[in-house]
Parts: structure tokens; sequence; C-alpha cells
């Protein structure tokens, strides 16, 4: 009889709870984002005193963005995710911070698209927070 051949090292495990404050961050971004285009459509169709309240959520969307940069580098270490989102939101935030610069100077022209690629970015970060799958949840 042969020793029995032992199995390879386990590969150690990520930590399982990085992804859910990316996914809570994720689409909190996304509702204020939201949230932005119904205020400055408000603001366009009148109702001059929502542009107060698009100028304060423009200063919450920058926070919220930090703070989901703060948590995609969670996702990565401890919870051995992908190092991309970590460029992603981190990209994010000065785009985000130009979109603000651009609403205050009125440059429209540049405001808008912004707006729009913001929009897209969070709205494919929500996506794949829900689809990922950490290493733990895989068979």
């Amino acid at each position: 009889m042969s020793a029995p051949i032992p199995s390879p090292v386990p590969q150690r495990q990520g930590a399982r709870w990085p992804i859910v404050p990316f996914r809570v961050l994720s689409v909190l971004l996304l509702i204020q984002v939201f949230c932005q285009a119904a205020l400055a459509g408000g603001f366009i169709s009148g109702k001059v005193g929502l542009l107060s309240m698009h100028s304060l959520n423009g200063g919450l969307i920058i926070l919220t963005s930090f703070a989901l940069v703060a948590a995609a580098f969670l996702v990565w270490r401890p919870g051995r995710g992908p190092w991309w989102p970590i460029v992603f939101t981190f990209l994010l935030w000065p785009v985000i911070g130009m979109q603000i610069g651009a609403g205050y100077s009125r440059a429209l022209e540049l405001h808008i698209p912004l707006g729009v690629t913001i929009f897209g970015i969070a709205a494919c970060l929500v996506f794949w927070s829900f689809t990922y799958r950490p290493k733990w949840a895989q068979r």
C-alpha cells in the first residue's frame, strides 16, 4: 500500500464581507446620480429652487465616490477580488470633480455628457458588484 497523496496547499480565501459595502455604495452612487438628472430636469423646467439641491447632491456624490474607492480596495484586499474596480472608482472621482467644476462654470456642453458618462460607469459598477462572485462563493 502506498502513502496517500497529499492534497495541494489550499489557497487562502478572501474575506466575505468586503463586497457588501461596495454594493451598498455603488447603488447609493447610482441613485444619487439619477437624482442629479431629475433635479437638473426640474431646474430646467423652471423650478429654480432645485438648483441648490442639485449642488448639494453633487457634493454628496463626490463623498460617496471617495468612499467607493475605499470599498474597492477592501474588495481587492482583504476580499481577494480583482484590482480593476480600484482603477475605475479612482478615475471616477476626478471625473465627478470635473463635472462639478463644469456645472459651476455653466459649461453645459461638457457638464451633460460627463453626467451621462458618470451614470453609465455607476450603472456598470452596480451591475458588476451584483454579478461578481467572490472566490469563497465559487464552487
